[in-house]
């Protein structure tokens, strides 16, 4: 094999044994990411690497009003006031799933760019490594196994990333709905979370919320129950009218019966209402049927 240096389409090659290492590094058989030889300690320059690139990462909101100008081009009847009135549901997974999809995309682009900046910044490791071993086999082994601190940073991070901005793009989500429909609510301050704790949006606003709680509503907003759902569920005072949003694909008999005696009106997909032991269930509700009941009361 030819020093890599000399040769521009061996750049190449790195790159593709590195991307491909990144993709798989969790079920490659060659290379256990699981063994501690491969668990070394990130270096500063990987550090600086992996900070520099996750700083061109697109905000939240623009990854969502990407999705809501792409949803508009594409099927400009969906976010319409009367539709989304109609279609909640359809129009809150709609959105979620087109906003997590150009999240997937950036993701993917910040991926390529740590892995072009290691090899820019690791040019003499690499030469080096091509000296050592020239046989393709093990030469791939070689820069895996000092590339793989990358990778481990980049698996955890981006896993409590895709968790953290995936429950907030939901709850902007639900903002955006509401508002295009007429239904004023908000996001409550730093200040106003003190008292409001774990509540994600109140309707109509903070002020009504805190001083005349029963006539606004207080909504939490969870992508998904996950197994510990109850510690980020809000303690529901008893002025307060309470609705549990999700998009969790299942409810079960049990996750149900624990909401109800948690006082609250919990919103599902409106295809997973339909499941037999959730229709008889009056606080489990379709997704759609939340603007009829908050504009008719």
């Amino acid at each position: 094999m030819e020093e890599i240096m000399k040769d521009r389409d061996m750049l190449g090659l790195v790159k593709g044994i590195l991307w491909e290492f990144f993709c798989n590094c969790l079920s490659s058989k060659s290379l256990n990411p699981g063994d501690q030889k491969y668990r070394k300690r990130l270096s500063t320059k990987d550090e600086k690497i992996i900070y520099t690139a996750k700083a061109r990462m697109p905000k939240l909101q623009k990854i969502l009003d990407s999705a809501i100008d792409t949803i508009q081009k594409e099927n400009p009847e969906l976010l319409k006031p009367e539709y989304i009135k109609q279609h909640f549901s359809e129009c809150a997974i709609t959105l979620e799933r087109k906003a997590f999809n150009i999240y997937l995309r950036n993701e993917e682009s910040l991926f390529l760019a740590i892995i072009d900046e290691w090899v820019s910044k690791n040019a003499e490791l690499l030469k080096e490594l091509n000296k050592k071993f020239p046989d393709a086999k093990n030469f791939s082994k070689e820069i895996c196994k000092h590339f793989y601190p990358v990778v481990q940073k980049m698996e955890f991070d981006s896993s409590q990333t895709r968790k953290a901005r995936g429950g907030k793009t939901f709850e902007h989500i639900i903002e955006y709905l509401l508002k295009s429909i007429g239904v004023s609510c908000e996001s409550p301050s730093k200040d106003a979370k003190k008292i409001l704790k774990r509540i994600d949006l109140v309707i109509p606003n903070q002020d009504t919320a805190i001083k005349r709680p029963d006539k606004a509503y207080f909504l939490s907003c969870k992508r998904t129950l996950r197994e510990r759902w109850k510690q980020t569920i809000p303690e529901r005072k008893p002025s307060w009218r309470v609705f549990l949003l999700t998009l969790d694909e299942n409810l079960p008999e049990d996750k149900a019966i624990e909401i109800d005696a948690l006082g609250m009106i919990v919103y599902v997909r409106d295809e997973l209402k339909e499941r037999s032991h959730l229709q008889k269930k009056e606080w489990v509700r379709k997704l759609s049927d939340l603007p009829k009941d908050i504009l008719s009361r």
